[in-house]
């Protein structure tokens, strides 16, 4: 998958291109990284970047010609791609909107800063206005990071099926995953489920399911509600 960033700060992605399961992606060419600045695309006699908001109101935007250069010039990555907008007006990310991304080769991110981008570039070109929550952050960067993670782990390569199976989302038809525990048995007093020290793997699986509910019911019932109202 390329990975094709429309960012005014390449710099502020560094620390994450050299840790965890991104580091593992571009180290085996599971995915390739690019950057588009939209600074570089300024005319010669024009040093700003953003100008007022027609109508008035507070902030500033991004000029929308370049990002247009930017989206021009990314779309020539490949031809299976698709244009994301990373704004908190976008729709949250979840698995369903996960699963249509993960069908194309080539994701071009807008990463918005100052009041956000003209609304015609929003309705021309981006094909995916996404939020990852109902929340402000100070820059499409921060949001973008969240977005290429979730990308990465699920890309084929990087995470073993049997560990992506047990995470939350996936673990039991979508639900969150069961409580887990480690040495010692006992803890201040608090001891590890028996059923979990028993060697019965096939009760252990049940007990597994049985924490899946309990776990989905007491601190997102919304996801049971949405799965058996299917």
């Amino acid at each position: 998958m390329y990975i094709n960033l429309i960012t005014f700060n390449p710099n502020f992605f560094t620390s994450i291109f050299n840790n965890g399961l991104i580091y593992k992606a571009i180290k085996n060419n599971i995915v390739i990284f690019n950057f588009f600045n939209p600074r570089l695309f300024l005319d010669k006699n024009d040093k700003n970047i953003n100008d007022k908001i027609y109508g008035g109101g507070p902030g500033v935007l991004i000029k929308p010609k370049l990002l247009y250069l930017c989206i021009s010039k990314a779309k020539k990555v490949s031809n299976n791609y698709c244009i994301i907008y990373l704004s908190p007006q976008g729709s949250i990310i979840n698995k369903n909107i996960l699963i249509k991304l993960l069908k194309y080769k080539s994701i071009i991110l807008i990463c918005g800063r100052y009041s956000g981008i003209d609304e015609r570039i929003i309705n021309k070109y981006v094909d995916f206005e996404i939020s990852i929550g109902d929340y402000v952050v100070s820059c499409g960067e921060i949001s973008s990071i969240v977005i290429i993670d979730i990308l990465i782990r699920n890309l084929p390569g990087i995470i073993n099926n049997f560990s992506n199976n047990y995470d939350s989302f996936n673990f039991n038809k979508g639900l969150l995953g069961c409580s887990n525990y480690t040495k010692p048995k006992i803890f201040n007093g608090m001891k590890v489920p028996k059923v979990l020290l028993s060697g019965n793997h096939k009760k252990i699986y049940k007990w597994k399911i049985k924490s899946s509910f309990k776990n989905t019911i007491k601190k997102k019932f919304y996801l049971l509600k949405k799965i058996y109202e299917k």
